[in-house]
């Protein structure tokens, strides 16, 4: 007689199968959500001999790489001699030989939390009129609001300014973007405070000319102030090597008793590496970035660098390298974005590198280059007020508990 199994073993059975499936499908969702980038870094292979540098190789959805097909080819000769790397940092050299600093691409990783892309998903309150010009889904009626065709907050901003030779580009667009989140057109902040707190919360030294990623310094500007630029003066370390009035990084007592100035909430903006067309709430979404501005506020952002050289006059575009895709990024800047020209395809963008390049400083980034270059940002939605402090009175003794 054959015996066949039990009606207890096939339960045993079919309830092993069904876990090992269950377990199969988290791992599956989770290799989804980890999902490698669609920018990968590898050693250069387009031409640009330069020795030392690595690359970010762009890849696009199919979609969005054919439309750039048509762009134009890069001068590899020109690019060659434009980007170097010093003390392993890469450098691009500008018209008039100035030489500045970009931030490693190490430097950019990262991708953002599922609660932080979340939380940048949805609109505030002031934006949610755009939510037809941004194509999401819209219930009940709504009248759609189309941004202007042009919008310029040049006139709402502080000076340009210069990092000189350092890389703390981050530090003056985020300076840049609380600046004019006061309301005010003559506030200098200091850029030397931001980058010391920036970099003891990043665990380094003032020295440390590396960089962080853009998006970093939204939460430390939340939990620490910063103060004028005449309590602490920018200084031009040259290099790497610090200034010997300053060795340690210390901050100094004025700058301790006068920061005053802090972001109180903000909207961080991601990119997505699989859009195909100009929609929802994303930094490589130029209609978003339309929009945000239209709102009234400016935006802090970080880019790949690719293709850049010469003065920076014009508009800066996606250029194609020998295999007919675009330039490889051969390191990252970040910058304020402060208006746009949708007929003519570019936002505006205020530098930190003097106002001899570009637009008096001000550069004109293109919508396509926004598209395939812009990795990361946020916007400032409330600052703090400016409340005295106690903390001199303090150091002087005035109200110290007497024995």
């Amino acid at each position: 007689m054959v015996k066949y199994p039990s009606r207890r073993w096939f339960l045993g059975v079919g309830a092993i199968l069904l876990l090992v499936c269950v377990l199969a499908s988290l791992a599956l969702g989770q290799a989804t959500m980890r999902r490698t980038p669609r920018l990968q870094v590898r050693a250069i292979q387009t031409g640009l001999v330069i020795p030392g540098m690595e690359e970010l190789r762009i890849t696009l959805p199919a979609a969005r790489a054919e439309a750039l097909r048509t762009k134009q080819a890069a001068n590899v000769q020109v690019l060659a001699r434009s980007y170097f790397m010093r003390n392993n940092i890469p450098h691009l050299r500008l018209a008039g030989d100035r030489e500045v600093m970009l931030m490693p691409l190490t430097t950019m990783e990262g991708q953002p939390t599922r609660r932080q892309l979340s939380a940048s998903m949805r609109l505030p309150t002031a934006m949610r009129a755009y939510r037809l010009h941004l194509n999401l889904t819209v219930v009940g009626k709504l009248r759609p609001l189309l941004p202007p065709d042009t919008l310029d907050h040049r006139s709402n901003q502080t000076p340009i300014r210069d990092q000189q030779n350092r890389g703390t580009c981050v530090a003056f667009a985020s300076m840049a973007g609380l600046e004019v989140a006061y309301g005010s057109t003559t506030l200098d902040l200091s850029e030397q405070d931001a980058y010391h707190i920036y970099m003891r919360q990043e665990g380094r030294t003032c020295c440390y000319n590396y960089g962080l990623k853009t998006t970093n310094s939204a939460d430390y500007l939340k939990n620490h102030a910063v103060c004028k630029e005449t309590n602490w003066g920018y200084v031009n370390y040259g290099g790497l090597g610090c200034p010997i009035s300053n060795p340690n990084g210390h901050r100094p007592d004025a700058a301790e008793d006068n920061a005053r100035h802090k972001i109180k909430t903000c909207q961080m903006i991601w990119r997505n590496d699989e859009l195909t067309t100009d929609s929802g709430t994303y930094i490589n979404n130029p209609k978003y970035l339309e929009s945000i501005l239209h709102s009234g506020k400016d935006i802090i952002f970080g880019t790949h660098v690719a293709g850049w050289s010469g003065n920076l006059a014009g508009t800066i575009d996606v250029q194609l390298g020998p295999g007919g895709q675009p330039l490889p990024s051969a390191g990252g800047h970040a910058m304020l974005v402060v208006g746009y020209d949708r007929p003519a395809e570019y936002f505006i963008v205020k530098n930190s590198w003097g106002t001899g390049y570009g637009q008096s400083g001000y550069l004109y980034l293109s919508y396509d280059y926004i598209r395939t270059y812009a990795k990361y940002g946020y916007y400032v939605t409330g600052v703090e007020p400016v409340l005295r402090t106690f903390r001199p009175m303090l150091r002087r003794g005035v109200l110290r508990r007497r024995p």
